[in-house]
Order: C-alpha cells, then sequence, then structure tokens
C-alpha cells in the first residue's frame, strides 16, 4: 500500500504509473434484479487513502470532487449516491438495502449500469471531453465492493494516456486522437470483474478503436492532458493525431509494444506538433476518383474510411514517376479496394504511377486488380514506380502485366518495401516479382504465397520477392532483402529463384522457399534457376534455405541449376558469396551439364557454411555442381556429410551493407535434427537506413 501524501506520478517517456491501492475482501453477491424491499438512507466512506478518485490535483493526487455520484449495488438494485463535500475521502449517502454482507460501487454514476455476480457492466465514452490538467469529469471508472463497515475502496478499471502539449504555431488544436496501431478495443461497454486485486476490464461490445479528447476553444499549451482508455494490448505500437479547428492534421505514430493497464499512466511525454497538412477522408469510389482528379492529389494526405468498391469505376494513376509523383500519406486504415483496372499506354501504371521522396502508402488491401501496362517502363498494384514507403499493404487475387518491371506491390522499388504480402497474383515483365520488378531500395518482411500465384518473366528475371535486385550507385544500404518468403509459387524466367530472379551487388538474407516451382520457358540454354537466386552476381546470399522445392523441369535444358543458386558468378574486386544456407529435399530437374549442385550449379565465387540434404531415393548430385578454379568452397558440409558442428567455425563475413553476419550465430544445431538458421538472428549492426 502507497502513502497518498508521497505519491507523484513519474514524468519518464512511455512510463507507467501505479495509482491505487489494494483490498483484500470475499466477493458474494450474485443478484442484480428489482426488486420493492424497503431501502433506508445510507452513508458509505470512501478509503482514507483511496488512490482511485476523480480529479487529478496539484502534486498529481486524485481527489473526489463535490456532487460527485456513484452507483451503489445492493442485492437488488442500482441506488445513486452521491458527495456534497470533495477531498482525499468524503462521505457517500443515499438510500439502499441495509444489512447486506456486500455492496458493490462504480464510479461515476450510470443508471444503466447492471451487475451479475461481482461482474459490472457499464460504458466508457470514446469522445470525451478535454481537461487540462485531469481527465474528463466524471468519467474515470472506478469500482470498489463494501463490506458492513460501509467503506469503500475504489480502484480505477481503466487506464489513463497522459501527454504534455508544447505547440509555438498559429493552428488551434480542438481534437487529439488516440488509438493502437492493429485496431485494439480502447473505449465502449466494459464488463469489470471486481476483485480483490487490480478489477479485470473488457470492452464487450459497441467497441471503438479511437479515443477521441475534444475542446472546441482549443487545447492549451505547457498544459497535461488525459485519455481514459480500456486496458489493452497494443502490440504494434499507437498513433496520436492532433486536429486544427479547420480540419488539418498533424500525427505522430510508434511500432513499439505498448501495454494498457487498469489504474496505470501510459506517459507519452511532450507532444511537439509539427506541420498540419489537408487531410481528406473517403468512404466511397466516387470520392476516391474525385480525389484523383483534384489539383492538390500530389500532396494531401489520405486516410480511407469504408471499402471501396472500383468496379466500372475508371482510373488514372496518381502522379507520373517519381519526379512528379504523390509525396502525401495515404492511410488505407486497413480498408480494401476492390476491382481497380488500369490501362495506360504511358510510363508507370497502379494505383499510384509514382510516389515521390517522403511518400508513405500503408495499411491499404487491393483484391482482384488489373493493371496493365504494355508500353510502361514500371508497372504494380500499389504504384508503378516508387520513392516512397510502402509498408503493410497487401494484394490479392490480381493481375499485373507490363513491358518492363512489373510486381503485385510496385514496378520498381527505389526505397523501401516493409511488411507487404501478396497471394494467388499473376505477374507478367521483363523484370517480374511477386513483391517489386526491380529493387533497387530495401524490401524487408514480405511475403508472395498462393498456389495460384505465376510470376512470369517474358524477356530475363523473375523471383518470387523480386526478379532483380540490385544496389544502386554505391548507395550501401540499397539493394536488400530481407526477411522475405515465398510459398507455393509459381516462377518462370531465364533467370530465376525463389526470392530473386537475379541478385547483382545486393544483398539476399534470412529468406525462405518453401514448397515453390521454379522453371524457364527458354529454348535456350543459358538460363540459370535457383531454389533461392537464380544468379547471383557479385551479390550475397547469406542465411536463407529452400526447402520441398522444384527447381527445373524433366528435359528442359539450363545452363546451371542450384538448390540455393543456379550461378554464382565473381569477380577479383565483387566477390560473390552464398553463406551460411541450406537446402532440403529440393528437386533438381533437368539438362544443365555438369552444372547442377545442392546448393549452386555453377560457382566461382564463394560457398561458405553450407549443406544439403536431398529428396529421399535421389543420388549422384553434390553440394557444388561445377566448381570454377578461382571459386572458393569452406566450412561446407558435403551431401551426405554429419560434420554439422563445422559450419560455425567458418570467418564472419561483412556484406554490401556493412552488416556483419557471423556463422556461430546463424545456426541453431541439435543432435537429432538438422541444422536450421536462427530466424530471430539477422546480423550484427544492420543499417537501419
Amino acid at each position: 500500500i502507497m502513502n497518498l501524501k508521497k505519491y507523484l506520478l513519474p514524468l519518464f517517456v512511455l512510463g507507467i504509473s501505479l495509482f491505487y491501492s489494494c483490498s483484500k475482501e470475499e466477493i458474494s453477491n450474485e443478484n442484480n434484479s428489482s426488486s420493492d424491499a424497503a431501502k433506508v438512507k445510507m452513508e458509505f466512506k470512501s478509503g482514507i487513502d483511496p488512490f482511485s478518485r476523480t480529479v487529478l490535483v496539484a502534486g498529481n493526487k486524485v481527489n473526489w470532487e463535490e456532487n460527485d455520484a456513484i452507483s451503489l449495488f445492493d442485492q437488488n438494485s442500482n441506488n445513486k449516491f452521491t458527495t456534497s463535500t470533495g477531498g482525499e475521502s468524503v462521505m457517500f449517502t443515499g438510500s439502499a438495502q441495509d444489512n447486506q454482507n456486500t455492496y458493490y460501487a462504480l464510479y461515476p454514476y450510470d443508471a444503466d449500469a447492471t451487475i451479475s455476480g461481482n461482474e459490472i457492466t457499464t460504458t466508457l465514452p470514446a469522445k470525451q471531453t478535454a481537461r487540462a490538467g485531469s481527465f474528463a469529469n466524471n468519467l474515470n471508472p472506478s469500482v470498489a465492493k463494501s463490506g458492513s463497515d460501509k467503506t469503500l475502496i475504489f480502484k480505477n478499471a481503466c487506464a489513463l494516456v497522459k501527454f504534455t502539449l508544447q505547440y509555438s504555431g498559429s493552428n488551434k488544436i480542438t481534437k487529439v486522437m488516440f488509438s493502437g496501431n492493429s485496431g485494439e478495443a480502447l473505449a465502449g461497454k466494459l464488463l469489470v470483474q471486481v476483485n480483490d486485486a487490480t478489477p479485470l476490464t473488457a470492452v464487450e461490445s459497441d467497441i471503438s478503436t479511437e479515443v477521441i479528447l475534444s475542446d472546441d476553444q482549443g487545447f492549451e499549451n505547457q498544459k497535461d492532458y488525459y485519455f481514459v482508455v480500456a486496458p489493452a494490448e497494443l502490440k504494434n505500437g499507437i498513433t496520436l493525431v492532433l486536429y486544427d479547428a479547420n480540419g488539418m492534421e498533424w500525427k505522430r505514430s510508434s511500432n513499439n509494444p505498448v501495454t494498457l493497464k487498469s489504474g496505470h499512466i501510459l506517459n507519452l511525454d511532450i507532444i511537439e506538433p509539427g506541420e498540419f497538412k489537408k487531410v481528406i477522408r473517403i468512404s466511397t469510389a466516387e470520392q476516391l476518383v474525385d480525389w484523383a482528379n483534384s489539383e492538390d492529389r500530389l500532396t494531401t494526405n489520405v486516410i480511407l474510411d469504408a471499402n471501396i468498391e472500383m468496379k466500372d469505376m475508371k482510373w488514372t494513376p496518381v502522379g507520373n514517376d517519381m519526379g512528379n509523383g504523390y509525396s502525401g500519406d495515404f492511410d488505407g486504415n486497413g480498408k480494401y479496394i476492390k476491382n481497380l483496372k488500369v490501362n495506360v499506354t504511358t510510363d508507370n501504371a497502379g494505383f499510384f504511377g509514382g510516389l515521390a521522396i517522403g511518400a508513405n502508402v500503408h495499411d491499404v488491401v487491393f483484391t482482384d486488380a488489373t493493371i496493365t501496362g504494355d508500353a510502361s517502363s514500371s508497372v504494380g498494384v500499389v504504384a508503378g514506380t516508387s520513392l516512397g514507403i510502402i509498408d503493410n499493404c497487401k494484394v490479392s487475387n490480381s493481375t499485373v502485366s507490363g513491358s518492363n518491371y512489373a510486381g503485385a506491390i510496385t514496378g520498381n522499388n527505389s526505397v523501401q518495401v516493409n511488411n507487404c504480402s501478396v497471394q494467388d497474383v499473376t505477374i507478367n515483365g521483363k523484370y517480374a516479382g511477386g513483391v517489386a520488378g526491380v529493387n533497387y531500395g530495401k524490401i524487408e518482411y514480405c511475403k508472395a504465397s498462393g498456389s495460384n500465384t505465376k510470376i512470369t518473366s517474358t524477356g530475363l528475371s523473375a523471383g518470387g520477392i523480386v526478379g532483380s535486385n540490385s544496389e544502386e550507385g554505391g548507395t550501401k544500404t540499397s539493394g536488400r532483402v530481407l526477411k522475405c518468403a515465398a510459398y507455393e509459387i509459381t516462377i518462370s524466367g531465364n533467370r530465376a529463384g525463389g526470392i530473386a530472379g537475379e541478385n547483382g551487388f545486393g544483398t539476399v538474407a534470412q529468406c525462405v522457399v518453401d514448397k515453390c516451382t521454379v522453371i524457364h520457358n527458354s529454348t535456350g540454354s543459358s538460363a540459370d534457376l535457383g531454389g533461392v537466386v537464380g544468379y547471383n552476381a557479385r551479390g550475397e546470399v547469406v542465411a536463407s534455405y529452400s526447402v520441398n522445392s522444384i527447381v527445373g523441369a524433366d528435359n528442359l535444358i539450363s545452363e546451371a541449376i542450384g538448390g540455393i543458386v543456379g550461378y554464382n558468378m565473381n569477380s577479383a574486386s565483387s566477390p560473390a558469396y552464398i553463406y551460411g544456407c541450406y537446402s532440403t529435399h529440393v528437386s533438381l530437374l533437368g539438362n544443365a551439364g555438369s552444372n547442377i549442385g545442392a546448393i549452386a550449379g555453377y560457382n566461382n565465387g564463394h560457398v561458405t557454411s553450407c549443406y544439403a540434404v536431398l529428396p529421399d531415393g535421389v543420388t549422384g548430385i553434390t553440394l557444388i555442381g561445377n566448381e570454377a578454379s578461382t571459386g572458393i568452397i569452406d566450412h561446407c558440409v558435403e551431401v551426405g556429410g554429419n560434420n554439422y558442428n563445422y559450419l560455425e567455425e567458418a570467418d564472419n563475413l561483412k556484406v554490401t551493407d556493412g552488416t556483419i553476419w557471423i556463422a556461430a550465430e546463424i545456426w541453431e544445431i541439435t543432435e537429432d535434427s538438422f541444422p536450421s538458421v536462427n530466424a530471430n538472428y539477422i546480423g550484427e549492426g544492420i543499417p537501419s537506413n
């Protein structure tokens, strides 16, 4: 138990503070039916040191206020009790049945509140009135239980979220919104289980995922404000949005997980908003088209408030290219855009033709899209070409076709694609990829799946994630594909791989290919097929593996076929590496002469710390098909070997972006199974930009 006079709320960022005491009483009441039983005037005393009350005062104490009212539940009814004074400890008076063993109480008074056993149902509103220095009046739900001593020790059923406004601009801020990034329930009808420790609170119905503080007169600068919210685990972080009197917005988000606990304060610390921007909220296809045709379409922020059906709607891509593209924040809000159709003959086709520097497109789902740009250089469902950030987007049951770069997310990614997934898509282009046709930036934590997914290069390279992956202009963090996966898809190209058709000076790391088919439709013998990368030209393939896949086909002629890389091509100044990789039960089919290997079909680079297991009944295939005189194999376990500890003894590898990979950290080796890659390891000092 904490002494109230010594209690202070902490001020550290995202800190939490306990602000109520405990009780150790038994729970016995089970009825809430109406009754004509006689009621008598009664008094209940709030606890001498209760930490859960109704308003914050000086020193961050929490006190009762004059005319505060509570619901006092006797055996049969919900009774209103009020106090005529304020302070740390007050008396509540009203009428209820006397001689009960147990009474339950709820603050604030709610005529519609009910009780069953020890569970109280009440409502926490999503729209709350801002109050400088405290939370909204008559708001913060608290519960208590009393025995025959008529003493109530209130405990908070909800959590508080605190922020301090620090703003020097001229915008009049009239509304602030708080939400979790995964749409968690934060307000609505609450079910509160009263117990001897912390109340257990959950949103039962009338769910709201946003809590809004409003003040038409404007929020005061350098003042503390509080949201009252239901307890929740916000696993993907939070978002805070400030609105001015003209509807302009400023937003701050964090991806760090947050826990909202009953009786605790989440302190967001000082909020210093920057520039407020115009935001368009869209609920219909007609509104979406109107925005796309507006003069300021390239700079306005957009939020989708409803799913959008685009059937029979003509769509002109927003933005022409990277230089004249969309630069705002497009928030899909988890909604879908269905039946988008784009058919253009100019460069760059997609929902966005081009994304410029500063663009952020996120949380939007596209389904049943058809994007055609046969004369276009870059084609994708989300964007034809991108210098922005595309995050947490999904594409399914869609078709993309173009003459050059084609991908389900974007044709050309030159900055970043994160956390995106594609399923059951058809992609056709010279450079074709499940996520991007070509990647000069970063693609991380993305997935391509679906037995109906077919990625086909009409000229050169095809990959489950990217057709071509390449470092651009000496930018060390470019050309990176990290933590991506391909599952049950078909990839076809002259250079084809489960993750990348070709990898030039780039890095493919911690990627997984499972149950995929990698083939080509070329009539020549220059095709290079790999379980992970088809043609690795002076790049690195690290800590990746392919399992249960088919590379090649019966009677198919290829140049090189490998379980991880088809052709591993080295140069004196820029070596090629396959490091810390393995393949298991990968079928290598067709004719490539001696260039068929369980790890690499042809190698004149480095193959380090690798092993392979052939499909059942298959023999005669070695780790490397053809090793050129300049090639180096070290710390590998040949097919059929079992000295797996040798894998961990390889020297460290420093890749193009400066990340250092350590073999002993990559491998997880146990006695009763084959070694596996540590999925939680992503190298030492991995760059953030």
